[in-house]
């Protein structure tokens, strides 16, 4: 029986990209999927459990965004490196 006043059940970072491949209606959001797990995965260890969290939860509401669009320039090396750098105040 599953505890519904518990815990969130666990996941795997594979069972996690399988259900957001699900949430991507195009084929650049299910490029970027990979991408996105992976730099969440790795940040994790930096990050509270809530933080991770709220990272799955922003992943996710941009997939199931009709308006967010990403096209493939924007999964270029440069493209992303400049958008995840800080910004400079």
């Amino acid at each position: 029986m599953t505890d519904t006043e518990g815990r969130v059940p666990d996941i795997s970072w594979p069972q996690l990209q399988t259900v957001l491949l699900a949430l991507a209606d195009t084929p650049m959001k299910r490029m970027m999927v990979q991408h996105l797990v992976e730099g969440t995965r790795k940040q994790a260890a930096f990050l509270s459990p809530e933080a991770t969290f709220k990272e799955i939860l922003h992943i996710g509401a941009a997939l199931l965004d009709s308006g967010f669009q990403p096209a493939e320039s924007d999964m270029s090396t440069s493209a992303a490196s400049c958008s995840s750098s800080p910004s400079r105040q």
